[in-house]
């Protein structure tokens, strides 16, 4: 294997960290499995993830800083936004 070092946005890099602890694998493996599936067509690695329970606190402590911040404050309002 060749070592690199990448810069991801930082939406990439939590999407990513959340799909490597859903299937229980290093953030390096998952990174591997998405690119072996996009470059050579072949179909990603969900045995792990169906024969383990997603233990649904690890992905919830990753999460916390997803979203709009204000969300429950101003949900009308949003959700008319998204109507339009």
């Amino acid at each position: 294997m060749q070592r690199t070092q990448i810069y991801f946005p930082k939406d990439f890099y939590q999407d990513l960290k959340i799909g490597a602890t859903m299937r229980r694998v290093s953030l390096s493996e998952y990174i591997r499995m998405i690119l072996a599936e996009k470059l050579y067509n072949l179909p990603a690695k969900k045995t792990r993830l169906r024969k383990r329970k997603v233990d649904l606190t690890l992905i919830a402590k990753k999460a916390v800083n997803f979203g709009i911040k204000d969300l429950a404050r101003n949900f009308d309002k949003y959700f008319e936004e998204s109507l339009k």
